[in-house]
């Protein structure tokens, strides 16, 4: 069998950082993390099935990542609550107040669930147990985008076509400066002090981001839409879903532009995600209700397992 320096031409390279120009195939060790790494190749994403929800619905609320997620709400209107280890879904204790179209943010034991419809302003907090109420939002709306987490949310936009943004602390909200474009059913990802607004209502392809401060408008998605998913941060989203059809397109963003890549396998709107962009989580749906499906990138630079 041939060795890697009679494939490649060269021994394995001891380096103390990844080099800047590797070529597929190349292994090296990393002596500053103690890794041994290898180019797969150009990194492709690709959306696989995973397990169903136990409680089919759609325009919940969801937060954590992709190995250790959290939905909430719904509709039909619910006050379920399941969480997800990266194979399977489990009920847990319910929302207070049951409802549909809210917003989440945080982790999977540490969540923030807010708004809702019937446009309410009611805010929960999960420890990872149970639900509690705390402190209502300045403004009742439903369908608005969230992000960040359980001490640090944003809750930006939502119905009537609304653009008031509001700031969580922990304890209360504090209206802060509004989006540019009032809208509602957007998608939210990112922190509270560096948030992405994607979408919306009426079928809007506008993208804005948000700095702690202010939003501006930056470069638009490629199908405008609504109701639908969105996970990662403001330099590595991805957006995925909704309506207007396709409902299974979607697009990664890479701090500048939008870009079509591998479609959702099932074609749908009102789905919920979380995650990161390399690995996602897409749950719920308008017609296949209790469908999950999980985006993963393969190839790049990646760690080889040595034990």
């Amino acid at each position: 069998m041939a060795t890697y320096k009679e494939i490649n031409g060269q021994k394995i390279q001891s380096v103390s950082s990844d080099p800047p120009a590797s070529f597929t195939g190349q292994v090296w060790y990393n002596s500053t993390s103690g890794d041994l790494k290898v180019n797969a190749g150009t990194p492709v994403g690709a959306w696989a099935t995973g397990g169903n929800l136990n409680n089919g619905r759609y325009s919940g609320g969801g937060a954590g990542i992709q190995t250790a997620a959290l939905y909430f709400g719904g509709f039909p209107a619910t006050a379920n609550t399941e969480k997800y280890n990266g194979t399977s879904w489990t009920e847990v204790n319910n929302l207070n107040s049951g409802r549909g179209y809210l917003a989440g943010a945080g982790t999977q034991t540490a969540a923030l669930a807010f708004a809702g419809q019937p446009s309410t302003a009611n805010t929960e907090k999960w420890n990872g147990t149970n639900w509690t109420e705390v402190n209502n939002l300045n403004t009742a709306r439903s369908n608005p985008g969230g992000a960040g987490t359980q001490t640090a949310a944003l809750a930006f936009g939502g119905t009537p076509y609304s653009a008031v943004t509001e700031l969580w602390n922990g304890t209360n909200w504090n209206t802060v400066n509004s989006l540019n474009v009032g809208r509602s059913s957007i998608a939210g990802l990112g922190l509270s002090t560096a948030a992405l607004a994607v979408g919306g209502s009426a079928s809007k392809n506008n993208t804005e981001l948000w700095n702690g401060t202010n939003w501006t408008n930056v470069n638009t998605l490629n199908q405008g839409r609504r109701d639908f998913g969105g996970a990662g941060t403001t330099t590595a989203g991805l957006v995925f879903g909704g309506t207007p059809g396709p409902g299974d397109l979607t697009e990664l963003w890479n701090g500048t532009n939008w870009t079509e890549v591998a479609d959702l396998n099932v074609s749908d709107e009102a789905q919920r995600g979380c995650g990161t962009q390399p690995a996602a989580l897409s749950f719920g749906g308008q017609s296949d209700a209790d469908a999950t499906e999980e985006w993963n990138i393969t190839g790049g630079i990646s760690t080889i397992e040595t034990s």
